[in-house]
């Protein structure tokens, strides 16, 4: 059933058979393929379903060939669901009108996927597959297996997400930047709606709806991140659902870095600049796989870091590539920064960079997978929140670990909808750029704070901590299910 598996291993047999389903998404599949490593590397044997298009596109590291993890690629149904052919991934979706036809094509994997698993030998044991597939659950229930949902969020923005939908709290509001708190919440937090995930109209409702529902009847929750980074809330969401959250990240730290090599053009480009630089000088500008950028607001942001005077790798991915490299080479922006700024078109090693003794500080888009490397990383943020659950994770950065700067970014941009509207000025940035990386009592104290939940981070992974011992736990729990069955 598999386009390619590890190495065999002696007792194969009676070992569990995890089957994980991730949402064809970068910043969703990528942690789930570390879940996978990290299950294997614990006599597991994993199934990891794909398609033939992100097949390919999958990751592999050093240590991957020894473990027991299978691929197994399924058609994916863009013409029945009414998508381009090729768009198998969230990312590969031209416009926002699109993405419930992505998840209907997601959904038309049931019955090929029940298919194979019919026929997996050994059975599968488990399901583990991303909160945002609930079809998945029928799947589950169909061949007799327990399912897990993993949740690539942290507990903190997910647990508020779910009280946000249970309370209905938007329900006769009609000012969507009236700020409303959310009840039965760990500690005061107040949300608009022009801030908060499109979950609570339309297809998103529906969908936020259906996760829900196949989340009460999951065997448990698996999220990236890690006990000591936010016990309240874990606590209190595990109360509230009434189900076990086995904490397992930062999953990046299963899988050791990657040596650049010579066809990694940008990788290869980044270290040799970064060795350059001064410890702690640099700041690392990236807004994540799915953030688009227009030409307005590429100026402003590179206006406010040419003002700081500061070293930095600047990620751009513009709407319009032509019209930005024109704008670059009739502005000179490259020629005045000259060496003091590398701009980098496209994918940059950001796990790499941020880990680099040269880098300070990350202005980020809040994604979740981002703001657990630069946590990890042991570093501040300025914050610049855009679009799905990115401004709870500014709240939890800024306010409840008191790691972030704000940028200032008042309203949430609507994923795949073109706007001209300039949301951050360079006087933005550039002030969030000097409050993050200067030095004076309140940024010290900042600095330090990143620096001791690093430590916990990779305590909580690679030292023996909590995540490590909660991927076995988890391990132990599904034998325990299999034996009883």
């Amino acid at each position: 059933m598999s386009s390619g598996s590890g190495a065999a291993v002696a007792g194969a047999d009676s070992a569990p058979h995890f089957v994980l389903v991730p949402m064809m998404a970068a910043g969703h599949a990528g942690p789930m393929l570390d879940m996978a490593r990290a299950l294997a590397g614990r006599g597991a044997l994993v199934t990891f379903v794909t398609t033939p298009l992100n097949l390919p596109r999958i990751g592999r590291a050093p240590g991957d060939a020894a473990l027991t993890i299978r691929f197994l690629p399924l058609r994916f149904p863009c013409a029945e669901a009414g998508l381009p052919e090729g768009c198998e991934s969230a990312d590969a979706i031209p416009c926002l009108g699109l993405l419930k036809n992505f998840h209907d094509a997601c959904a038309k994997l049931r019955e090929p996927l029940v298919a194979r698993l019919r026929e997996a030998d050994p059975p599968a044991s488990c399901l583990v597959s991303d909160v945002c597939h609930p079809w998945t659950g029928g799947v589950a229930r169909e061949i007799g297996v327990p399912r897990l949902a993993f949740d690539c969020f942290c507990a903190f923005s997910s647990f508020c997400m779910r009280q946000m939908t249970v309370h209905r709290i938007f329900e006769g509001v009609d000012d969507d930047k009236r700020p409303v708190r959310v009840p039965g919440f760990p500690i005061d937090v107040e949300m608009s709606r022009a801030r908060s995930p499109g979950n609570f109209t339309g297809p998103g409702k529906e969908l936020a709806d259906a996760v829900m529902a196949e989340n009460a009847r999951a065997d448990g929750l698996v999220v990236n991140s890690f006990a000591e980074l936010e016990p309240l809330y874990i606590d209190a969401y595990e109360a509230a659902i009434g189900k076990k959250i086995w904490t397992v990240g930062p999953l990046f730290l299963t899988t050791m870095p990657l040596t650049a090599t010579t066809e990694d053009a940008n990788a290869v480009r980044c270290a040799s600049w970064l060795e350059s630089k001064k410890p702690r000088s640099v700041v690392l500008v990236s807004f994540g796989s799915l953030v688009r950028s227009t030409l307005p607001q590429l100026v402003e942001i590179a206006h406010g870091l040419e003002a700081t005077n500061r070293p930095f790798i600047w990620v751009v991915k513009p709407s319009n590539l032509d019209e930005f490299e024109r704008w670059l080479a009739e502005d000179g922006f490259e020629s005045r920064v000259g060496e003091t700024g590398l701009v980098v078109k496209g994918w940059a090693p950001q796990t790499t960079i941020l880990s680099h003794p040269a880098t300070g500080a990350f202005v980020t888009h809040c994604g979740w997978n981002s703001v657990l490397e630069c946590l990890t990383a042991g570093l501040p943020m300025a914050t610049w929140p855009h679009f799905a659950e990115q401004f709870m994770n500014e709240k939890f950065v800024v306010d409840v670990l008191r790691v972030g700067v704000p940028v200032g970014v008042k309203d949430a941009a609507q994923w795949g909808v073109e706007t001209e509207a300039v949301v951050a000025t360079r006087e933005d940035v550039e002030m969030a750029v000097a409050a993050v990386m200067d030095g004076g009592e309140e940024a010290e104290a900042r600095r330090a704070r990143a620096a001791e939940l690093g430590r916990k981070a990779r305590d909580a992974v690679v030292r023996g901590g909590s995540s490590y011992r909660n991927v076995s736990l988890l391990k132990q729990h599904v034998e325990q299910k299999k034996s009883t069955a």
